[in-house]
């Protein structure tokens, strides 16, 4: 488990590294500071408001999900920091933080919190493919026009593969049943890691006892009107992280129309909750950003640099999250 782990973060980190080196090599990689110094100080002020507003409101939306008596003051800090390793560490490992905090400073039972993680993260999900199906249905004239361009786009690049492939179908072949050969040969030595140490009912009995627990948890939080409540505190948040992420990219320079911004801004956070990327998401997220700027008829520098300038943003404002939640944390343990 531990290796498959490694296994799956050295693949998260790589594959940001090459999209990232790819997606630079582009354009002057100093365009990007650049974007971020026209940003007004006013406005990083205020997309900073609007962000901390969001973590509050998930904060209470967590309350909500949890029925907790703990008071908002005093949960808010351990969410900040959740926040910050979420949105730090490759394949959302981070998320494990919110069960070890809550569970270590609120003394809230392990599956308790899971339940509750399992709980916001389906009521994300929910809103934001809300979100892009109404906004991919209002922009559908403009986006349609656009993926045709990139279908042309593709076949023009295809058939060029196709005639690379036939001019080195030999290499091909070879590299093939080389990796055909290495895949098969690990298949091997897993089962017989496995079939040695006797470990795998082991693990299956155990993530069978966490689930029926899990189970339980979620069976207990009865759907009331605290599920209208998740829902109307989940439009919030998405609200304010758009309005906030408005502010960065309008101040950057970028000309394009507001649902348009907010129908990629949406597909990005929709993307980000997927555990398929390397560090702080760089390069997978901004992939998906241009890729969807482009099919908008957003120039391909601007989409770029406009895409790592507000990552980088949210990134510094997440670490000053993170920087306040642990020394609140921290300064609260000292007094007890």
């Amino acid at each position: 488990m531990k290796a498959e782990r490694v296994r799956n973060v050295a693949i998260s980190v790589v594959l940001s590294g090459v999209i990232i080196w790819f997606l630079l090599s582009k354009i002057d990689p100093r365009e990007v500071p650049r974007a971020i110094g026209r940003v007004p100080a006013w406005s990083l002020v205020v997309a900073f408001l609007l962000y901390a507003i969001s973590i509050f409101l998930k904060t209470a939306r967590f309350k909500v999900i949890l029925r907790t008596d703990v008071s908002l003051r005093k949960l808010f800090p351990i969410i900040s920091l959740y926040a910050f390793f979420t949105n730090i560490l490759p394949v959302r490992t981070g998320e494990l933080s919110y069960v070890y905090l809550l569970k270590k400073r609120m003394r809230t039972p392990g599956a308790k919190s899971f339940a509750s993680l399992v709980v916001g993260g389906i009521a994300d999900v929910i809103v934001l493919f809300i979100g892009v199906f109404a906004l991919g249905w209002y922009l559908r004239d403009a986006l349609s026009d656009g993926i045709s361009r990139v279908l042309v786009f593709l076949g023009q690049k295809t058939e060029a593969s196709a005639q690379a492939i036939r001019n080195n179908l030999p290499l091909i072949v070879i590299a093939t049943a080389l990796l055909v050969g290495a895949i098969a040969g690990s298949i091997l030595l897993i089962r017989r890691r496995i079939s040695s140490r006797g470990r795998a009912w082991q693990y299956a009995s155990v993530i069978k006892a966490k689930m029926l627990e899990v189970g339980r948890e979620l069976a207990d939080n009865s759907l009331d009107l605290r599920l209208l409540g998740i829902i109307v505190f989940t439009i919030l948040i998405l609200a304010f992280r758009l309005t906030s992420q408005w502010f960065l990219v309008r101040g950057m320079g970028l000309d394009i129309g507001v649902w348009e911004l907010s129908f990629a801004l949406i597909c990005c956070l929709l993307f980000s909750l997927f555990p398929v990327h390397g560090f702080a998401g760089f390069g997978t997220v901004e992939a998906l950003w241009v890729a969807i700027l482009h099919i908008l008829s957003v120039p391909e520098k601007d989409a770029i640099t406009t895409g790592f300038g507000l990552h980088i943003l949210v990134v510094v404002f997440c670490i000053i999250m993170g920087i306040y939640g642990a020394i609140n944390l921290r300064v609260a343990r000292s007094l007890k």
